[in-house]
């Protein structure tokens, strides 16, 4: 499923690295969840929380859950026409055509098709089928990361928008702000991990991960300019 700002190039070893931060049954909370590609590879012996502020998306993970997701093959006629008349159609649907069917996983950001007559519908529904069963226990909500309500001592995992790039559909974000909650939760007894690009790094934050990766968006050249993803923390992890 395309999903602007998604992990799903770095989600196997990101998720290998989370899993093994993880102690026997700390729940594993995912506060900015998206496309569900790192929460779907944490090991399911434990709570798993799942959490975003766009409500139809969430509400898209919800009926793949309960089985009353049913997609069906949208026209570029059907998706302006979803896109204009959004409150005459389910929120499960709104999340699915405004996403996985939206150039580059932007929420409703124009009709998804290229030169390569790739199949977006397919590889849409075949990337939330395959994670149906390993989300089928994941506790999914929908709000603001400061109102989630998160287990004790839980691992808080933020896939934050990253600082300094294209806002999202849910407008804009104070960096400030998150890391000062960040840094409380941390002290009441949290495991905080926060995901961003290297040259991104707050003063008196930790690097405790770090992954080669290119960005998604090309540049004015049509290329793919090449970056550090890092994990980082308000206090220092040993790796």
């Amino acid at each position: 499923m395309h999903y602007f700002g998604g992990k799903a190039k770095i989600a196997i070893p990101l998720s290998e690295f989370l899993n093994n931060q993880l102690t026997s049954k700390q729940p594993f909370v995912d506060l900015f969840c998206g496309s569900c590609n790192v929460v779907s590879k944490i090991n399911s012996d434990r709570v798993r929380v799942a959490n975003d502020l766009h409500y139809e998306l969430i509400s898209m993970w919800q009926a793949v859950q309960d089985g009353s997701f049913q997609p069906y093959r949208i026209s570029t006629e059907d998706y302006t026409k979803i896109k204009n008349n959004r409150g005459n159609y389910p929120a499960w649907l709104l999340g699915f055509v405004g996403f996985g069917l939206s150039f580059s996983g932007k929420y409703f950001g124009g009709y998804a098709r290229n030169s390569r007559g790739d199949d977006y519908f397919k590889n849409c529904t075949n990337s939330i089928n395959k994670k149906a069963a390993n989300i089928s226990d994941v506790l999914f909500s929908s709000g603001s990361y400061k109102d989630c309500a998160v287990p004790d001592k839980s691992l808080l995992y933020c896939d934050i928008p990253y600082k300094g790039t294209t806002k999202y559909s849910t407008g804009s974000f104070d960096h400030n702000e998150f890391y000062v909650w960040a840094e409380s939760m941390q002290r009441s007894g949290h495991t905080v991990l926060v995901s961003e690009y290297k040259h991104n790094l707050p003063d008196g934050w930790h690097i405790v991960w770090e992954h080669n990766s290119k960005k998604d968006i090309r540049n004015a050249a049509g290329e793919q300019e090449a970056t550090v993803e890092i994990l980082m923390s308000p206090n220092k992890v040993e790796i």
